[in-house]
């Protein structure tokens, strides 16, 4: 089966799925962008690729924005079983799918998250004339379904996949989680603190600042990591210096496997995000058997967290609901319910949906 997928750039996230597609399809991967503008070199990894790979030419706009007509000419030269547009945003996508609606070329989309928003009803209905003639659509979890079906999606059309950044042998053991807990804490200088971690990109939107603000009033014995890169790390340093934080710590983007390491020395995971349309760093912070605190605006939060069983969702504005959930986690032990969650989200289930979402049968 002859299978083409085009997406924006090699996130590596994304090559670990299409690696293990590539030994059940012959698989060919147009990517826009050798690299996201916004993305530090350490983000993309050198994992070997198992699948046939195109950097097509073409002008990157803004941060991953492209434009190029090299989609539609791989399209008409040659013929595949399927074809599978993951996203609709950039103007090479935008262009592929007009060509095909036009030629009636069925195509399918695969989403990864998104969230409805106001807009005008002329960016209304072009969204939807992207959306709505897909044959069918790739969705993790209903949140998702919903966004889709605001654009016109068939729900008969719609098929779920267990979203995963996570191989299940990455999941921390729950066996010697404590006592990996300890090591890594008296490494870290800091063995008799309650650890919070928060992870990724410093910019307004992940909201740090405000979770900073907070932490103003926690006490001293709970220690907080904001691990990441962006415009914003200078503002937080300088917020941190000036409100005399002793128990708060800024370091530097890690790569994900230095990443889920440093994860086993906490204690809990945060984030007060103002909008993640999923958001990867759930799914890793709980197979590390970290509790998580979400804001209820992070999407892959409100699909995997359980309240009080394996974290808690919380209205970001609420300073004193956030307060309220740090606290409990020190007196509750969320960590087997966490991993018991991450088990059920691996990148092997998710690569088992996958083949057979793309091996049915469809009229």
């Amino acid at each position: 089966m002859k299978v083409l997928i085009v997406f924006n750039h090699p996130a590596p996230y994304k090559i670990r799925l299409f690696n293990e597609l590539a030994s059940f399809f012959d698989l060919t991967v147009i990517f826009e962008r050798k690299a996201a503008s916004d993305r530090v070199p350490l983000f993309y990894s050198n994992d070997p690729i198992r699948f046939n790979v195109q950097h097509i030419p073409g002008i990157c706009l803004g941060k991953e924005n492209h434009l190029s007509v090299a989609v539609i000419r791989e399209i008409k030269k040659h013929p595949y079983d399927l074809i599978i547009m993951n996203g609709y945003s950039t103007l090479t996508e935008m262009l592929a799918i007009r060509y095909m609606r036009r030629k009636k070329i069925p195509y399918a989309l695969y989403v990864n998250g998104g969230i409805i928003r106001k807009e005008s009803k002329i960016k209304f209905r072009f969204k939807k004339s992207l959306i709505e003639k897909a044959f069918l659509y790739f969705s993790p979890c209903e949140e998702v379904d919903e966004y889709l079906m605001h654009y016109g999606a068939r729900s008969s059309a719609i098929r779920h996949y267990p979203y995963s950044t996570v191989f299940e042998r990455e999941i921390a053991d729950f066996s010697n989680l404590k006592n990996e807990n300890v090591r890594r804490k008296e490494s870290l200088g800091i063995p008799d603190k309650t650890v919070f971690v928060s992870s990724g990109q410093f910019i307004e939107r992940k909201n740090n600042l405000e979770l900073l603000e907070i932490w103003k009033k926690v006490p001293e014995n709970k220690h907080l990591f904001l691990i990441g890169s962006g415009k914003q790390a200078k503002i937080y340093q300088d917020f941190v210096k000036n409100n005399g934080l002793i128990n708060v710590e800024i370091k530097s983007y890690m790569k994900r496997s230095e990443l889920l390491d440093f994860y086993r020395g906490c204690d809990a995971f945060v984030t007060l995000s103002k909008e993640d349309i999923y958001g990867h760093m759930i799914n890793e912070a709980l197979s590390q058997g970290l509790p998580v605190i979400s804001s209820d605006k992070v999407v892959s939060a409100r699909h995997l967290i359980k309240q009080d069983e394996n974290g808690y969702l919380v209205n970001y504005m609420d300073h004193d609901s956030v307060l309220e959930a740090i606290e409990k986690i020190g007196t509750n032990d969320f960590s087997l319910e966490a991993i018991k969650t991450a088990q059920q989200n691996t990148i092997e289930l998710m690569v088992a949906a996958h083949v057979k979402i793309m091996e049915e049968k469809y009229e």
